[in-house]
């Protein structure tokens, strides 16, 4: 996932946007999204954005987080297991993001997985791991 995770990185910055590892990058991640989509790219495009915009969200969660990357494979999805309990699906999370639109907040997403703090007016629904 690191790979994929730096392959985002590459990418933008072949774009004009430089992103780092730092925490405060995930705040920039739904404007991306809405750049993206603004361009009406064909589902290649989107699967692509998906799979290493997501890597590169659970990567931030992981170095930022103390989360460790794992495998759901019920759903056969990389996760991030997070030491406060949580079990984030950043890739589900902004394929949601792409396909749903901006109620899928991506920041909100980081936030909560790093503090459990709900930001006002975010709805936040726990599913218990098995």
């Amino acid at each position: 996932m690191r790979r994929l995770a730096e392959t985002f990185i590459a990418g933008m910055d072949a774009e004009g946007e430089h992103f780092t590892w730092d925490s405060t990058e995930a705040a920039r991640l739904d404007d991306v999204c809405d750049m993206l989509l603004s361009t009406d790219p064909p589902e290649p495009v989107r699967h692509s954005m998906i799979m290493t915009m997501g890597a590169y969200l659970g990567e931030l969660m992981v170095r930022h987080g103390n989360g460790r990357w794992s495998y759901d494979a019920d759903l056969s999805e990389a996760v991030v297991d997070m030491p406060n309990g949580l079990v984030g699906y950043p890739l589900s999370k902004v394929a949601k993001r792409i396909h749903r639109g901006p109620e899928h907040n991506l920041f909100q997403f980081y936030w909560y997985a790093l503090t459990r703090d709900v930001p006002p007016g975010v709805q936040v629904r726990e599913t218990p791991k098995q």
